[in-house]
């Protein structure tokens, strides 16, 4: 069993009458009142056997059952169908929404291919497809599933489709209930992360007679105390008439976004609405982020506009108190036009046009109200004074595996998963179904209470008015360069306004073929490095995050106590002690660490670094791809683990050793590089002279010096005629945490940081300080 690192260790447990009061889709109004009168059907119909006091398709409870697990909970279909059939009597013109199938261990479809684990049973919707009208057959098929019957090895059960997973088993041991809750919430992380639809999803699981409901969102995931299903029928009866006449928003749909059609290669296409305006997607441009169960699960598109216009689409869902994406270019913008007074520039200017441009944006609705993961999807009910409990027993979580390869996978007690091969999923596909999900790495926990009460958030949306290729796959090394120099040129502005970015990436730093220029976006993690608030955390790309950051402490403090001369030294041999030499400290609390604009340069640095060993030159690669895979290993393994990466960086004079097994016509950008680290070692060196007393924040403006080697004639010739093509990922010598493209964000408490070793060599290089931006 392996449970998501990405999921807290401990969850709210609340009251079940709760959960129906407040989470649950609310009965048929209809039905209100109506509960007893279909409790009476029921014992009428023998679907509950009175003389017995259970239901009659669980004549003894499934502990003591003779049959396979599948076969035993089948009988909840047919409480399901009866309950649904009872309360169409009551009213005939009730629409049935959800049926319910129970089948062990279903393969879920996606875009991405098929899970090789699933859930027990699920709700599915029940209506009829436009392509069951013509094909009469797999009508006939369907019908059968949504009856609760067995379907044919060749169906397929499409996430798109299916709600609230469950997970079954006949005992009700510790262990029984551990491995059922890690693969329920496996199951509706999956449904998150890969239904583009959905803003959140129930779940249920069942050992023996003990029930629990569960909920996940973006923001929050519970379950509820545990009920008896056979003993406590009513209960049971108000779920399934709450389930099966649903509205698809309370299950967790979002009705802004509208599936459109697949396109030539199968993949589905929506359309998305912000406002009165419909954006209908081309492709997708980045998602993993949404494979996180609890966090922002940004999602973006490239779309097309209601003039066929090609932009850029970013789906995010954000804390309740953080700002808009547009609002924060817009405080910073406005920053950089108070520059303007005392300089010559327009700085808002030389800004803005280094920047995306946002041309539509919304805050999500759900009806008449703003989309909200606690006052909408909860109703305002109030966890803070929840039971907090355990999500796996303790002595089973300390035998998990302590990192997890993309969305974790918990092995199957119950059956044999089925192979790609058997429900058809070529290799291919799956091969690239994994290419695309990188290991997650999460730099640190924070407290259980914490973890569990999640900060609400709210639903985004904003498009973009330019469409460019981002670094990664830009593959002109001269554009690459050519773009980092316009970001410079950017983060000059940036941070002489006071702003650093936090979040730069090879995802969000692009070239703009279309006006020959770099652009910077995602200003969502951009904060005034004043601010030290409660979001004052550590953010980014670990493959991209500056070393200090990783570790959320200063490494390039020196020594600066002063040692004898060694041609004055004598020691005498027969003296014990000695009187008032001891150097008198005084003990005060250090500067904290904070974000600051060397480390965005940093990330900067990283990036080149990235494209250098990721690619080759189309027309010459590299010589010993052994050494480079090593390298690549040592630099973006995505973990806490700093040193390489510090020694990489500290020792720049080696660069030009890289060229040995990297493409031999990289040689000047490596150049550039080694310059690049030398005025990065410097700035950090200068500035943190006076630790821990404080840092020198005027040695933080060194984008002149960082421009040169960038602005260099001689360096750009050299780079003109040079294409990139990607290094091949080896799938048998490559670790699965290195990636071709890194993606997954990670954020964590700042209070609560590693210690990092400190100290190191400075670097002689002279920096200047600069009051000028050269366009």
């Amino acid at each position: 069993m392996i449970v998501s690192r990405d999921v807290p260790k401990m969850i709210p447990e609340i009251s079940l009458q709760d959960h129906l009061d407040y989470i649950w889709p609310p009965l048929p109004q209809s039905l209100k009142n109506k509960v007893d009168t279909i409790m009476k059907i029921l014992e009428d119909n023998g679907t509950i056997d009175v003389f017995k006091d259970c239901w009659a398709a669980f004549p003894v409870d499934p502990a003591k059952a003779t049959d396979q697990e599948s076969a035993v909970f089948q009988g909840l279909t047919t409480i399901f169908d009866a309950v649904t059939a009872a309360a169409k009597q009551i009213d005939s013109s009730l629409e049935q929404i959800f049926g319910l199938i129970v089948n062990s261990n279903v393969a879920m479809y996606s875009d991405r291919g098929a899970t090789s684990s699933g859930p027990d049973g699920f709700n599915k919707l029940y209506m009829k497809l436009p392509e069951e009208q013509e094909h009469p057959e797999k009508h006939n098929q369907t019908a059968d599933i949504a009856m609760g019957r067995k379907p044919p090895n060749n169906v397929r059960h499409f996430v798109h489709d299916l709600a609230n997973p469950n997970q079954f088993k006949l005992g009700d041991t510790q262990k029984d209930e551990d491995d059922d809750f890690a693969k329920l919430v496996y199951d509706m992380e999956q449904i998150l992360a890969l239904d583009p639809c959905r803003r959140f999803t129930f779940g249920t699981t069942v050992e023996n007679r003990t029930t629990r409901l569960w909920f996940l969102s973006r923001a929050t995931l519970l379950r509820t105390e545990p009920f008896d299903f056979i003993k406590e029928r009513r209960q049971l009866v108000i779920i399934f008439l709450c389930l099966a006449f649903s509205s698809l928003d309370r299950m967790g749909w979002d009705p802004t976004i509208a599936f459109s059609h697949l396109d030539k290669d199968g993949r589905r296409q929506y359309h998305i609405k912000i406002e009165n305006q419909s954006y209908m997607t081309v492709d997708v441009l980045s998602d993993s982020a949404a494979d996180s169960p609890l966090g922002r699960a940004t999602r973006v598109w490239k779309v097309k506009d209601s003039s066929d216009k090609i932009r850029v689409l970013k789906d995010v869902w954000l804390e309740r108190d953080r700002l808009e994406e547009h609002k924060i270019r817009e405080a910073i913008l406005a920053d950089a036009k108070a520059l303007n007074e005392r300089e010559v520039h327009s700085f808002d200017a030389q800004l803005e046009k280094r920047m995306l441009k946002p041309i539509a944006y919304w805050r999500v609705p759900v009806g008449d109200e703003e989309d909200d993961t606690g006052a909408v999807m909860l109703h305002s009910y109030d966890l803070s004074n929840a039971q907090m409990v355990n999500l796996i027993s303790p002595k089973a979580l300390s035998a998990i595996e302590t990192q997890s390869v993309a969305m974790s996978m918990p092995t199957d007690q119950d059956a044999a998963s089925q192979s790609d091969t058997a429900v058809g999923l070529d290799q291919h596909s799956h091969q690239e179904t994994q290419r695309h999900h990188p290991r997650r790495t999460i730099l640190e926990s924070v407290s259980a209470q914490e973890q569990a009460s999640f900060h609400p958030r709210y639903h985004y949306r904003i498009v973009f008015e330019q469409c460019a290729t981002t670094i990664y796959d830009e593959r002109s090394l001269a554009n690459v360069f050519r773009a980092i120099v316009e970001v410079v040129k950017a983060l000059y502005v940036l941070h002489s306004a006071g702003w650093v970015h936090r979040d730069l990436s090879g995802g969000n730093v692009y070239w703009f073929n279309d006006e020959d220029t770099g652009l910077i976006g995602d200003f969502e993690y951009a904060t005034r490095m004043m601010d030290r608030g409660r979001h004052n955390v550590r953010t980014g790309t670990p493959f991209f995050m500056a070393a200090e950051t990783l570790v959320n402490a200063y490494l390039f403090t020196s020594a600066n106590r002063k040692l004898k001369d060694k041609s004055q030294i004598s020691i005498d041999f027969d003296l014990v002690k000695k009187k008032n030499v001891s150097k008198t400290w005084v003990v005060a609390p250090a500067v904290p660490f904070a974000y600051n604009p060397l480390h965005d340069l940093e990330s900067v640095w990283w990036i080149i670094v990235y494209v250098l060993f990721f690619n080759d030159d189309v027309s010459i690669s590299s010589s010993d791809p052994t050494h480079r895979q090593r390298k690549m290993q040592e630099l973006f393994h995505g973990r806490l683990d700093v040193n390489d990466r510090q020694v990489f960086l500290r020792d720049f004079n080696r660069l030009p050793d890289a060229q040995c097994y990297l493409s031999p016509s990289f040689g000047p950008a490596l150049a550039i590089l080694t310059e690049l680290a030398d005025v990065l070692t410097t700035a950090y060196a200068n500035s943190e002279k006076t630790y821990p007393t404080k840092i020198d924040d005027r040695s933080f403006i060194v984008h002149d010096d960082f421009l040169d080697p960038l602005l260099s004639e001689e360096n750009i010739d050299s780079l003109a005629n040079i294409k990139l093509v990607k290094v091949k990922e080896n799938s048998k010598k490559r670790s699965t945490s290195e990636v071709e493209r890194p993606t997954k964000r990670c954020r964590t408490s700042m209070s609560q940081g590693l210690n990092g070793q400190r100290g190191g060599t400075r670097s002689h290089r002279y920096t200047r300080t600069q009051s000028s931006l050269r366009n």
